[in-house]
């Protein structure tokens, strides 16, 4: 039987265990923890299938000390990251990935899906963050540049 305190930490966890993203992939380099927001990861798993081949997350959840790291090696890490467990400005755990870009075709397929299946989109020369804001937030689906 487990304790009302694990339960809830187990129910913030989402179960991470699934066919497409490995343990490593979700967790937090520094804590090790995963904590996604509630739904996030049936939509990343959706977005994988849409995408139709292996997407390679290189980040995922963050903790607010990962996050402080990166933001002082000059990483464009922002302080209300939605990559952020526990992101207090927007009352919500991770829910943003970072995915590595194998060429510029996948580029193209991985930001047209993205933004069918409303992700907001961030593009940089390496990577492409996705998130879903619109589903946190009031904020709206946008599309971005690093």
């Amino acid at each position: 039987d487990r304790s009302s305190a694990a339960s809830d930490v187990y129910k913030r966890q989402n179960y991470y265990e699934n066919k497409y993203f490995t343990e490593k992939e979700l967790q937090c380099p520094t804590s090790k923890d995963i904590i996604l927001a509630e739904g996030f990861l049936n939509c990343l798993i959706n977005l994988r299938d849409n995408i139709g081949e292996p997407l390679q997350i290189t980040s995922c959840c963050r903790s607010q000390e990962h996050n402080d790291w990166l933001k002082s090696r000059g990483y464009p890490a922002s302080t209300n990251s939605f990559h952020k467990i526990g992101n207090d400005k927007w009352n919500t755990d991770t829910c943003a990935v970072d995915i590595a870009i194998p060429n510029s075709v996948f580029r193209k397929d991985l930001i047209k899906r993205a933004i069918d299946l409303g992700w907001t989109v961030g593009v940089a020369r390496t990577f492409i963050h996705v998130d879903r804001r619109i589903d946190y937030t009031p904020l709206p689906q946008v599309v971005y540049v690093y």
